[in-house]
């Protein structure tokens, strides 16, 4: 997708992205790895079978289709949301460019014995697929640059209705006390909820917005878990003197919780679905 956004918050949303991206890049403190999302993928995964209630993201987007219908999840990561809808739906295709995730949303789906399930690896901007009833996006956008067309790509790609599930704040916005603190300057802060809303209104799509249970990220398993991650959201080296920095603040920072342990300022979110038909 090469097309230029034309409308204000679409102009808006291209420098804000692109005004972060630079912002990492000049902190960065070691070359990107091929897959960035690797050490993390593993939270983005279903609970096991059985273990929890369903999340309300699904329970909800299952309201959107019927059983005879078709799915389309762009971004699945590890099939948080893909794998447990494929009961709800006839097919789910879920197009997802981290090998990763992949493997996540693969092992799962086995251990699910998921069986109505394809995997197209690739980017959106660049996959090729047919169109499906119910088009799923969630958490995806705040990094996209070109994202009318992204958008617009959404809407093509749905015969019924297309679903964006979006934070009212990034979803690292946890590592925000961290940064600040290990690169001596304030973030800047991805586009979320606010201007999602800005830019389908300008873009004449008419959405509707369901509000989803308060949600808050896995605690990490250990505190060496905690410093790794961190460290990779954070773009710090290992053994550099940021961190140093980092381990020093983790050790103030951190608190145990059931499950592992957390960031001591991390807060609950209730994202939204903003859904609309095509």
């Amino acid at each position: 997708m090469t097309e230029l956004n034309t409308t204000q918050s679409g102009i808006a949303w291209q420098k804000t992205v692109v005004s972060e991206h630079a912002q990492s890049d000049s902190v960065r403190e070691e070359l990107t790895p091929d897959d960035f999302w690797r050490p993390v993928a593993h939270k983005f995964v279903p609970p096991k079978k059985g273990e929890s209630a369903p999340d309300d993201t699904v329970q909800m987007l299952a309201e959107l289709i019927t059983p005879e219908e078709t799915v389309l999840d762009v971004g699945a990561g590890g099939g948080r949301i893909a794998i447990p809808l494929a009961e709800y739906s006839s097919h789910i295709t879920a197009v997802e460019p981290s090998e990763g995730m992949r493997e996540q949303l693969v092992g799962t789906a086995e251990a699910w014995e998921v069986q109505n399930l394809s995997v197209v690896a690739s980017t959106w901007e660049e996959a090729q697929v047919e169109p499906h009833d119910l088009v799923v996006c969630a958490h995806v956008v705040y990094t996209v640059t070109a994202i009318e067309s992204f958008i617009r790509k959404l809407s093509l790609s749905a015969r019924k209705s297309v679903a964006l599930i979006s934070f009212a704040r990034p979803a690292t916005a946890i590592y925000l006390p961290l940064w600040s603190r290990v690169h001596g300057e304030k973030r800047i802060e991805l586009p979320t909820l606010p201007q999602i809303e800005s830019l389908l209104s300008e873009m004449g799509i008419e959405y509707r917005e369901t509000l989803l249970e308060a949600w808050i990220s896995c605690p990490f398993k250990n505190r060496e878990q905690a410093f790794i991650e961190c460290q990779a959201r954070l773009f710090v080296s290992p053994d550099s003197e940021k961190s140093k920095v980092l381990n020093d603040l983790l050790g103030e920072s951190l608190i145990e919780v059931e499950g592992g342990f957390r960031l001591k300022w991390a807060e609950p979110d209730r994202p939204r679905i903003i859904s609309w038909d095509v």
